[in-house]
């Protein structure tokens, strides 16, 4: 559960061992005595023994507590027993022994009586601790998210189970149902069941879900949020079945009762919980083995030798398992899904159960009752139950908690919401945001320290469990800009109105872009030209494609740039003419996408001047694409000064110059610094022209541009390590917008190498990839699968109709290519064919 405990830190785990064996007074149980309700000690791990024999082989467990809050001193004075406390003793005494850890933990969760969760809210900050739901309504709208599109790969039936166990207050599905309500099909065809076993809960959820009573025979209710019906269970087996189902369990596996294990000298000896001399309760364990072993047994089978061979202690739970196989049969029979979302690890768990009272951690024995007990998921364990249950299911992931959000696009919707929020609502938006996908304390934070933000984005994982005839599900398939379209979902925009408008100005031009775009270069083609024996060969066969006439009438024997500048000067003349037939806005939206070319020249002119060269013959050199009418006028500057006037007057920059540099900069400033600051300049202008755009146009940019800030920001970085440029100046370089924005910023301005950099950007899914492709210290395969990710974003932008993006997009294709013939030809003219893969980037 996603627990605010602000005064833990982010420090890593450790295991510490005591010199001084406990020893208590010899025990008339058959059971080796381990510590009662030990008092946490300074070091904040606490550790149970086995005495007698066992306790000279030093065999121990240790419960890593480090970092978590000290409770107080446990007191051993007498106390009145509360109605739980009795209850478990009358337990253990009617057994005549001892119970183990899992009957225990049930007991206290569950107890129809006086359990944990029978009788209270136990949840948000008035409760022992918060889970996502309650941090941020972005959590509910990303599994909304997820759920329309399962429910879309089940072929949208007409009725649709959609289960959720442990639903706390209903606030996941009431943000489900709110963030989907646009989409009346997937509604309509709801039928809600929560498996609740709290009539304290379930009084809540009806409360929260706006629900009016049908039936007062069955548990079965109508919320008005979204029309759909509700039906209440105490257990998964009593919904029923046979229809397609959802199932989702967020924060559910972790409260299943745990048992455990150590090993010891005579074996695997299971821990259990026994009254002591002093009526208090302590840990013993087994003197032989117990029915539980039979799934310690079956676990350990699932464990790799490596795993198996440092094993000191083990935490199986076989309701876990249980509950899996039926989750697994059903999805199995019925079709659809189940995404289970829980903090745990994808190894076999050691020891890992937990006691929270007031969002502290306290002991686990200590008044039973009044603290949740949890422990870590195993979801390798969930993994091999789900897919030993059923030859129908696949099991996909885990993967990080941050990794799923962040590919469903919570990226791009708190950027939404924060568009239209006071200062206060944003800052609880980021804080929410922080703590839904970020990793440890937040970066940003400048409140008291007692409230920082506490990131568990990599501490919780996803794993989807679906029916094998409907694929893989989102966002566990690898789909470029899977987060744009989720947020298009997410928005539930069609966009019909400006359809009916974009035709009028923009109809012409998108059916041209989009033709153009036919006549890309595809495999065939690459492959083709590889197999070029010189650059008379690559003419002959370019003479097929719409560079043939440019290139038709060049003598032999051809060069590189002869090449080069023939089709550029095709993309220049594809540009112009869009350019002239283009009106507003959509002509200013095209001059913005040749800004970049003006900067790439200018800085080429200022440098230049300061080493005295012949501002004509410089001229000369500019990328057509970035010419302007006055550039000429910049050949008269003697010096810096006059350069910088004629650029303020004279070019389309100024606005950029004289909001970022002076005369002055321009004489001390190294040029990269000069160039990046220009840009970052020129990208947030460009996206604040994009917003206003709105509609498809705003979504698509928006996403294309972001990715372009992310991409210089990287390379801002790694250029700068080892420089003497300082964090606070490399900050200054980049973009005030994007999906490392800002907290990603904050993280790269520190980094020290390319592993460090490494490190911030696989948090962010859309890079994982990227950065895959990486070995650790080196960065030489960056650009290129840098370009490759453009190139499916750029091929993404026209799936989608009516919107300006598609020659933004078409542009920078053709640029691509134009990369790709360059370096295709400089290989074949140093007879390097061998190398040409290595840098061509493939489209179609």
């Amino acid at each position: 559960m996603l627990r605010r405990l602000l005064t833990q830190t982010s420090s890593p785990r450790r295991l510490l061992s005591s010199k001084t064996p406990f020893f208590s007074k010899p025990s008339l149980s058959p059971f080796s005595s381990l510590p009662s309700s030990p008092d946490p000690p300074s070091s904040a791990s606490s550790h149970v023994e086995e005495s007698g024999s066992a306790a000279a082989a030093g065999t121990t467990i240790s419960v890593d507590r480090s970092a978590l809050f000290n409770p107080p001193d446990h007191s051993h004075e007498p106390t009145p027993d509360s109605e739980l406390v009795k209850h478990l003793k009358s337990v253990i005494k009617f057994r005549g022994g001892p119970i183990s850890v899992a009957e225990y933990m049930e007991e206290v969760l569950t107890n129809p009586r006086s359990g944990y969760y029978m009788n209270r809210d136990v949840f948000g900050a008035q409760g022992d601790f918060i889970t996502s739901p309650e941090v941020s309504q972005m959590f509910g709208e990303m599994i909304g998210v997820w759920t329309v599109c399962l429910w879309e790969q089940m072929g949208k039936p007409e009725r649709v189970n959609l289960i959720e166990l442990g639903p706390g207050r209903g606030t996941l599905m009431v943000d489900l149902l709110r963030g989907t309500s646009k989409f009346r099909n997937f509604t309509e065809s709801l039928h809600i069941h929560l498996v609740e076993c709290s009539p304290a809960l379930q009084k809540i959820q009806h409360q929260n879900l706006k629900c009016t009573d049908e039936s007062s025979s069955e548990k079965k209710a109508i919320s008005s949020l979204a029309g759909t019906p509700v039906h209440w269970h105490a257990t998964l087996e009593e919904v029923p079945s046979g229809v397609p189902t959802i199932i989702i369990a967020h924060e559910f596996y972790d409260a299943l009762p745990v048992h455990q294990f150590q090993k010891t000298p005579r074996g695997w000896c299971e821990k259990m919980v026994d009254v002591g001399e002093d009526s208090q309760f302590r840990f013993v364990l087994s003197p032989q083995p117990t029915p539980a072993a039979l799934y310690l047994v079956k676990r350990c089978t699932w464990a790799t030798p490596e795993e198996k061979e440092r094993l000191e202690h083990v935490e199986i739970s076989p309701k876990s398992m249980d509950l899996t196989q039926e989750i697994a049969k059903r999805v199995g029979s019925d079709g659809g899904g189940a995404l289970i979302i829980d903090y745990g690890k994808d190894v076999i768990i050691s020891d890992s159960l937990q006691a929270i009272r007031e969002h502290k951690f306290v002991n686990i024995l200590d008044d039973p009752g009044s603290a949740d007990l949890s422990a870590y998921v195993d979801f390798p364990s969930i993994k091999h139950s789900a897919e030993e249950a059923s030859e129908n299911v696949t099991v996909h992931g885990p993967m990080t908690q941050s990794q799923f959000l962040g590919s469903l696009g919570i990226n791009f919707r708190v950027d939404a919401l924060l568009q239209n929020c006071d200062d206060e609502q944003a800052e609880s938006l980021r804080s929410g945001y922080w703590r839904l996908v970020g990793d440890g304390e937040a970066p940003f934070w400048e409140g008291p320290d007692e409230q920082t933000p506490i990131g568990m984005g990599e501490r919780y994982l996803a794993m989807a469990i679906v029916n094998r005839n409907q694929g893989t599900p989102a966002p566990f398939q690898s789909l470029p800009c899977q987060s744009l379209r989720s947020e298009y979902l997410l928005k539930g925009r069609m966009y019909g109105f400006e359809a009916l408008t974009f035709n009028i100005h923009g109809g012409y031009l998108e059916a041209i872009v989009r033709g153009h775009r036919a006549g890309l270069l595809t495999t065939a083609d690459y492959n083709n030209l590889c197999q070029c024996e010189n650059l008379d060969d690559i003419k002959m066969h370019l003479s097929a494609t719409k560079y043939g006439s440019y290139l038709q009438n060049e003598p032999s024997p051809l060069h590189t740039t002869t090449i080069v500048e023939k089709c550029t000067l095709k993309l220049v003349d594809d540009y112009k003419h869009m350019l002239c037939q283009a009106t507003e806005p959509m002509s200013t939206f095209l001059e913005y996408i040749r800004y970049g070319h003006m900067i790439d020249n200018v800085v080429l002119i200022v440098t230049g001047t300061l080493h005295e060269r012949d501002v004509q013959e410089l001229i000369e050199k500019c990328h057509p694409l970035g010419m302007f009418d006055s550039i000429a006028t910049l050949a008269v500057a003697q010096n810096m000064r006059e350069l910088y006037r004629l650029v303020l007057v004279d070019t389309p920059l100024a606005p950029y110059f004289s909001e970022c540099l002076t005369s002055e900069d321009l004489d001390d400033m190294n040029i990269e610094i000069m160039r990046n600051t220009l840009y970052k300049a020129y990208l947030e202008d460009f996206y604040k022209f994009c917003q206003k755009l709105g509609g498809a146009t705003s979504e698509i940019m928006s996403d294309l541009l972001a990715f372009e800030a992310d991409r210089r920001a990287v390379n801002i970085t790694i250029n700068s390590i080892g420089t003497e440029l300082t964090r606070e100046d490399r900050k200054k370089l980049y973009s005030n917008f994007g999906l490392l924005y800002p907290y990603g910023h904050e993280e790269l301005a520190i980094c020290e190498d390319i592993d460090q950099v490494r490190g911030v950007m696989e948090k962010y899914p859309p890079y994982q990839a990227i950065f895959s492709k990486m070995s650790y210290g080196e960065s030489q395969m960056l650009d290129k699968a840098f370009y490759e990710e453009e190139v499916r974003r750029l091929c993404l932008a026209f799936e989608q109709q009516f919107h300006y993006g598609v020659f933004f997009a078409y542009m920078r294709l053709r640029e691509q290519e134009i990369r790709n013939l360059m370096w295709i030809s400089e290989c074949v003219a140093q007879n390097q064919k061998s190398r040409i893969h290595d840098s061509v980037v493939y489209m179609f």
